[in-house]
């Protein structure tokens, strides 16, 4: 029988499991899941011992940042193996795109087996697996693992090398509560007495969107609300919107949504008094996108909103 984990496997559980700088808060997860296992190599004195049966698994996980967890599981071989096992598993996530991620898993798996005198021991474990985000709260991966020496011929009539695929379901409690806080807008200053001079006072303003959104939410249209209000407060005025989007997608999509939510904005202001003429639309798509991490890129799904205005101020003498 072959001692060895296929190398491939460990190569990419290892690559994958860097430290990161990114964390998710308190991301913990449960998964269920449900395939077969191939019986590789296997030697056995029970002729009705098929090389294929059904297996199931349920594990709970938690993940340390984007790039690396631990997980822990509980495993059904079935058939004439008739095996329980337990796993403790390293993590590694490589992310592909915004919803699908690729994981390397690297462990060991305390087995139990009931067959014949019964008997148990540890086998070491490497998986691979590809993650699909359905949502905030659920995932759907499907992953393969490879199970070195598992059984004992002498006591239970089998020795194996286990090939087990497996289509899992995984629910995230925690994911996805991560909304910036609002940006107040500068408040004019107050004006001194005596002497008059021109000035030009601003009110700077930011308002964001989830993602592939355009539409306002409660929070944006009270920040907009304050640019209106100044707006109104001082007739000289000017404003200028700008719309950005985050780097997922094309640049051709980002540009069109970023149009789409700076004109949202503007039409919200239209709504609340504010004259379209002097309002001044521009959008950049991802030309100016940074983020990386999913709080970052959501602080690029945006549009900065900058009132300007010309006052007379009293001078004190």
């Amino acid at each position: 029988m072959k001692k060895t984990v296929a190398p491939s496997l460990i190569a990419v559980a290892l690559a994958t499991a860097g430290v990161a700088t990114s964390v998710q808060a308190n991301d913990w997860y449960l998964g269920a899941g449900a395939g077969y296992a191939q019986y590789e190599d296997i030697k056995r004195d029970q002729p009705e011992a098929d090389n294929d049966e059904a297996a199931v698994t349920m594990f709970g996980g938690y993940n340390f940042n984007r790039y690396f967890g631990a997980e822990l599981g509980f495993n059904n071989y079935r058939g004439a193996v008739d095996t329980q096992a337990l796993n403790l598993s390293a993590i590694g996530r490589l992310p592909l795109s915004e919803r699908v991620s690729l994981f390397g898993e690297l462990g060991a798996l305390g087995w139990d087996s009931d067959a014949q005198a019964g008997d148990d021991g540890v086998a070491p474990l490497a998986g691979l697996g590809l993650t699909y985000q359905v949502s905030d709260l659920v995932d759907v991966q499907a992953r393969y693992r490879r199970i070195e020496d598992m059984g004992d011929l002498q006591n239970n009539g089998f020795e194996t090398d286990v090939n087990n695929l497996m289509l899992e379901l995984v629910l995230h409690p925690n994911r996805g509560d991560s909304t910036p806080p609002p940006v107040a807008p500068v408040a004019p200053q107050p004006q001194a007495e005596t002497t008059y001079e021109t000035r030009t006072v601003t009110a700077d303003a930011a308002i964001y969107f989830g993602f592939d959104k355009s539409d306002l939410s409660a929070e944006s249209r009270a920040t907009l609300d304050e640019v209106a209000r100044f707006a109104n407060d001082n007739p000289e005025y000017q404003v200028e919107l700008a719309g950005y989007a985050d780097r997922i997608g094309s640049a051709e999509y980002n540009r069109d949504l970023s149009m789409r939510r700076a004109m949202a904005a503007r039409e919200y202001l239209m709504q609340r008094g504010v004259a379209g003429e002097n309002i001044q639309t521009a959008w950049y798509g991802n030309e100016l996108a940074q983020g990386v991490t999913d709080a970052e890129r959501q602080l690029d799904r945006r549009v900065d909103a900058k009132a300007q205005a010309t006052i007379q101020v009293e001078m004190a003498q």
